[in-house]
């Protein structure tokens, strides 16, 4: 029994480490809507310099007091967030800042043209700051050849699991003679 434990617990293992590679988060590599305001230096990061319609994209929220020597830090306890394209709304909530971490959210934009993104940084439900801007979104692209790299990883890990499954559940056979 003790044995069966550690065989799942390593594939479980095994398989988050597969897929680790999927975790993308904006302030990497991307882009940034950077803004003084009111006092307020405000950095919205998004994970994509182009962004392509029907594609995921991470949005991150960070405002600081604009006073150098502040020690304040991060002023707000979380943001409302409002998508739209001309008059058309497409996303508006609430996102609230986590105990660690950044303040941020996936959203997939669902075809492509010019959006507005306009974010209200909250204190208690008090405003600090606002601050919009707009984003232009590509349109979706669709590609024709087969991803070999995630089908190889999905079939190595179906095969781990059903090895690892099957090893687990053997039953032994006896043996008539």
């Amino acid at each position: 029994m003790f044995m069966k434990k550690i065989i799942v617990t390593t594939l479980f293992l095994l398989v988050l480490l597969l897929q680790a590679h999927a975790a993308v988060f904006a302030h990497g590599d991307g882009v940034s809507h950077e803004e003084q305001k009111d006092g307020y230096f405000i950095d919205i990061g998004y994970d994509q310099e182009f962004p392509v319609a029907q594609d995921s994209l991470r949005f991150d929220f960070v405002t600081y007091p604009d006073d150098k020597e502040s020690i304040k830090g991060e002023v707000f306890t979380d943001v409302w967030v409002r998508i739209s394209q001309e008059r058309e709304l497409f996303f508006s909530g609430g996102i609230n800042k986590p105990a660690f971490g950044t303040t941020g959210f996936t959203y997939v934009f669902p075809r492509e043209g010019t959006y507005e993104v306009l974010a209200r940084f909250q204190n208690d439900g008090e405003t600090v700051v606002e601050t919009s801007f707009t984003i232009d979104v590509l349109p979706m692209v669709v590609v024709e050849k087969i991803a070999w790299v995630s089908l190889v990883s999905a079939g190595s890990v179906g095969f781990v699991l059903g090895t690892g499954v099957g090893l687990l559940f053997r039953r032994k056979q006896e043996v008539v003679v």
